[in-house]
């Protein structure tokens, strides 16, 4: 039974407060892929490169990509509406394997800072800081795949519009929209735009401008505020499985054999790297997540006080679970979404 939202509204004030459950989920990657034209070992690799091959006819701009993904449908429901998912965190996390090879950089480069492969771009402007960032996106397809048919060892690629690899990969980092609709954009700078990353990696342990360490854990905590991002992470979780990309335009040498001379790049543990294992390295996720309908906010099949109560704590907290609204704003537009949701009728 339901009790009336206006007779609850009084109780609430008095009444102590309580805090809903979230589902805290916490997993290593379940797939992860070297997406990179002239990846010899799908799949199967122990180490994971991302670097660029900026404005170079017949490659993508980012050039090497690191898709990894997390399988949650055992600790996550799935198959539920898309509104029935709501995130209070997600942090994805990736180790880098290799010492002291590239510049910290924890901001976005607007794509006018990179120079062309092979120089002379006209539009260049000075980066106003020293390295490059390492950024998260979503995970689009091509060539008829979907994220329930591609796997970590299918093929990089066909159909190039450009030979040997341009715009050919099955996978890519992607742009979307609230609708699911996926945009290659791995050759941003090609193309002229700025792209808005998922989530730039982070960590305290190196000095933005230093040379990163080996066994250096880069975090990166995706914006929520993003309606298309919480759609995608919702898409994810109905299925049982969330996608991420690990892109770079940190530079790189080298031919149609792909990447030579010493690495200025970084290089990250996979999943079946034994090193990563044994210290826990491998691409990894936490998320805290709420599901079920808006209005019985804590999820428990009946619509009371404590979910009035849950509600009035997250919007105090102003965590992004009581942002009911897609502004990424709290406001009174959000009070009144879970009037209307907690006054509904339950299905």
């Amino acid at each position: 039974m339901r009790t009336p939202l206006i007779s609850l509204a009084c109780a609430a004030v008095l009444a102590p407060s309580t805090s809903a459950q979230l589902i805290d989920f916490s997993a290593v990657a379940s797939l992860d892929r070297w997406m990179y034209p002239f990846n010899g070992s799908p799949g199967t690799r122990l180490n994971a490169s991302t670097f660029g091959a900026p404005r170079l006819e017949g490659f993508d701009d980012h050039d090497a990509q690191f898709i990894v993904g997390f399988a949650t449908g055992a600790q996550i429901p799935t198959g539920l509406p898309l509104e029935q998912y709501r995130f209070a965190s997600i942090t994805v996390r990736a180790t880098v394997s290799n010492d002291r090879q590239f510049r910290y950089d924890p901001t976005y480069d607007q794509q006018n800072t990179y120079e062309s492969q092979e120089g002379g771009y006209p539009n260049l402007v000075p980066d106003s800081d020293i390295g490059r960032p390492v950024e998260l996106y979503p995970v689009g397809y091509r060539e008829g795949y979907t994220a329930a048919t591609w796997t970590e060892t299918t093929a990089f690629g066909f159909n190039p519009v450009v030979p040997p690899a341009q715009e050919a990969r099955t996978a890519f980092m992607a742009i979307v929209d609230t609708d699911g609709n996926a945009t290659d954009a791995s050759n941003n700078l090609t193309a002229e735009f700025d792209l808005t990353p998922m989530s730039v990696g982070q960590t305290d342990s190196v000095a933005p401008g230093d040379l990163v360490p080996f066994d250096t854990t880069f975090t990166f905590e995706i914006d929520l505020c993003d309606a298309a991002t919480r759609a995608y992470l919702a898409r994810g979780l109905q299925s049982g499985e969330l996608r991420f990309a690990i892109a770079s335009l940190h530079p790189a040498s080298g031919g149609d054999t792909g990447p030579t001379g010493d690495p200025t790049y970084p290089i990250w543990y996979t999943r079946e790297n034994p090193i990563a294992q044994i210290l826990g390295f491998e691409p990894r996720i936490e998320a805290s997540v709420r599901t079920g309908p808006i209005g019985d906010y804590d999820n428990n099949g009946t619509k009371n006080i404590f979910d009035i109560l849950a509600f009035i704590d997250d919007y105090n907290a102003q965590s992004p679970l009581a942002e009911l609204t897609g502004d990424c704003q709290f406001n009174i537009f959000d009070i009144l979404a879970f009037i209307d949701a907690y006054n509904a009728p339950t299905p």
